[in-house]
């Protein structure tokens, strides 16, 4: 999904989600006010009935027998006549009935007089006053308590009750009276209101979003041209800034041509200095920004010096073209495997090389990775002889020794010419077990100290004690199973 679309999505959603809740908070409020509306109305109704009726009557009428009186007759005809005026538009008048506690218990109300007409639906005095088909136990003064708040008690707002009292103030019964709601078709016009001003806001909403997306389209689309030019290595993207790029925008782009500029410098450095000193040094010296110092630190390292055997006899046989072609085949294959390992390329020594493990970055298993490396150099060289054998061509051995110890890492040379290695007895030991590798006929010589490390990781065995040219003392070596 698009940066366009998502915004579209995303404002669309907002006007939508805010519009429902305002039109839903409005719907509520104006419901509401409607209800209260009704039941203040059904209410004075009820008031305006009950102040009609002759309490000293009503005391009279307790059972259905009381049906045939004049007084019956009278009270119904009252109830009616209230019942027919309040049959409005605005408030239609559905039942009125008066109310009276039960003989057997007071808090039990009865039926005195019902006005309805049909017989399915009216009620005779002595019958029970029924809500949610259980009589109401609460009497005549719990009724009048609950008049002010009726909204919870049998119909909600559409049921209102008030008293009747005689002469002294007593509550002698209590007239209800039972609307129909007509607010409903008022509500129907509120909800087409209201959703109509809703869809035309969304209508409005989405056309503006559209033309902001659109002014803001076009930018982005200078930036992400811009950034493509810069990702596929074309750092000379023009410095104007174009037309439609105001603001935030143009900011932004400038910066971008800013970082270009800077790449396009940091990448001519790095192509002009990466024949003289090694990849891992030119990094390093474009991450910090700033030339390197004369100056080394005291590290452990792991050293590897390899050497191809015989190579110098083998080179007079053959032509400097043949020469240069194999070993640039050689090194492809042991370069890649000492990189793989971790390894850094310390210098080219002809037919040899110097690598050096643990620096300049620390590796906590440099021996297992120079191990490692020597082994797979040897099965690649065996790859590549069986290789050279089948095209007719010469063979190669090689010789590589390994040893562990502390070494002085760092830039050494001049302010002119320096270069990135280590120096130190560990790396002369080194280079010596590589040159031993010819006397005592093995592929891999290793010393006691990288040994230690990891001898439980190879198949090793002993060389014995040998003794190496500049040094007093024997020295015990190992040599690994390729």
């Amino acid at each position: 999904m698009t940066y366009r679309t998502k915004l579209l999505a995303l404002l669309t959603c907002l006007v939508v989600v805010s519009n429902a809740l305002l039109a839903g908070a409005h719907y509520v409020q104006c419901k509401s006010a409607l209800e209260t509306e009704i039941h203040r109305k059904s209410r004075s109704i009820a008031a305006t009935a009950a102040a009609l009726l002759d309490p000293e009557v009503i005391k009279n009428i307790r059972n259905r027998d009381d049906e045939n009186t004049l007084a019956y007759a009278t009270l119904q005809s009252e109830l009616r006549k209230v019942r027919a005026a309040n049959r409005r538009n605005d408030t239609w008048l559905q039942r009125i009935f008066v109310l009276m506690p039960a003989q057997q218990d007071p808090r039990v109300l009865e039926y005195v007089v019902d006005a309805e007409e049909r017989f399915e639906y009216v009620h005779h005095p002595g019958d029970i006053y029924l809500r949610n088909d259980q009589p109401v136990g609460i009497g005549l003064e719990g009724i009048e308590k609950l008049a002010d708040q009726l909204k919870g008690f049998q119909a909600g707002y559409r049921s209102s009750f008030a008293p009747i009292r005689d002469t002294a103030g007593r509550l002698v019964a209590i007239v209800g009276v039972t609307t129909v709601p007509t607010m409903y078709s008022t509500m129907y016009g509120l909800r087409s209101s209201i959703w109509g001003a809703c869809a035309i806001t969304l209508a409005l909403t989405i056309l503006f979003a559209v033309f902001l997306l659109r002014a803001v389209n076009r930018p982005l689309e200078t930036l992400r041209r811009l950034i493509d030019s810069v990702g596929s290595g074309d750092f000379t993207v023009a410095t104007s800034t174009s037309p439609s790029m105001t603001g935030e925008f143009a900011r932004v782009a400038n910066s971008i041509r800013a970082m270009a500029a800077g790449l396009r410098e940091r990448d001519t450095i790095k192509r002009a200095f990466s024949g003289y000193i090694s990849r891992q040094v030119l990094d390093a010296i474009i991450a910090k920004g700033e030339l390197p110092a004369l100056k080394g630190e005291r590290r452990r390292v792991t050293v590897l010096f390899s050497d191809i055997r015989g190579f110098t006899t083998m080179a007079e046989s053959m032509s400097p073209e043949d020469v240069v072609r194999l070993l640039s085949e050689f090194f492809d294959r042991m370069v890649e495997v000492i990189l793989r390992h971790q390894g850094t390329i310390d210098k080219f020594l002809g037919d040899g090389m110097m690598v050096i493990f643990g620096a300049p970055l620390d590796d906590p298993y440099q021996e297992e990775h120079a191990v490692t490396a020597a082994c797979e150099m040897q099965r690649e060289l065996r790859a590549l002889c069986a290789k050279w054998q089948a095209e007719g061509r010469a063979t190669l051995k090689m010789g590589v020794g390994i040893n562990s110890g502390a070494a002085i890492v760092g830039n050494i040379g001049s302010a002119e010419h320096m270069e990135y290695t280590a120096i130190g007895d560990a790396v002369n030991l080194a280079a010596r077990l590589e040159s031993a590798t010819k006397e005592l006929g093995l592929e891999i010589v290793v010393s006691e100290q990288t040994y230690s490390a990891v001898r439980p990781m190879f198949h090793w065995k002993s060389a014995g004690e040998i003794t190496l040219r500049g040094r007093s003392e024997p020295v015990r070596a190992y040599t690994v199973e390729v």
